[in-house]
């Protein structure tokens, strides 16, 4: 025969009952509200972002414009100069290659200044995020290390 007649039958087990009424009401009693979202989080971080990020690019047109002005004010004074013989930036090279970088520098910072504008007054990137931060991180260090070298030709 077989072994299916010789085993056992199953245990029956009890069906599941609901807990009592009481027991119901304090487990719902007991949960805690959901708590608030962390700051930075939800609407509100949402338009924090926003306000520090207009406040970069505010501040950063701000410095622009300010090496702007200081470039082309470094250009217009050493193109301006004639204090006689001896004291004129064209007797000189160093002063000449100065001059050179100042019309460079002023030329850049126009350039980048008009186009922050540009972009923060129609919303449209001219160069994507990416690429835009790397012209200006590559290009303000060039422009740096041609300033300090100036600086070293004229003051040594």
């Amino acid at each position: 025969m077989s072994s299916f007649a010789s085993s056992p039958p199953p245990a029956k087990t009890p069906p599941p009952t609901a807990p009592p009424a009481a027991a119901a009401d304090d487990t719902e009693n007991q949960m805690e509200p959901p708590l608030p979202p962390p700051p930075g989080y939800g609407v509100t971080g949402i338009i924090r972002r926003w306000r520090h990020e207009d406040m970069l690019k505010r501040g950063s047109l701000g410095l622009r414009a300010l090496g702007f002005l200081f470039s082309l004010l470094a250009f217009i004074i050493m193109a301006t100069n004639s204090h006689g013989r001896g004291r004129n930036f064209d007797e000189y090279e160093e002063y000449r290659y100065a001059l050179a970088i100042a019309i460079l520098s002023t030329l850049y910072t126009g350039l980048q200044s008009w186009r922050q504008i540009h972009e923060m007054s129609t919303g449209k990137e001219m160069i994507s995020g990416r690429n835009s931060a790397l012209i200006d991180f590559s290009g303000d260090q060039v422009w740096f290390i041609l300033i300090i070298v100036t600086a070293f030709l004229l003051f040594t």
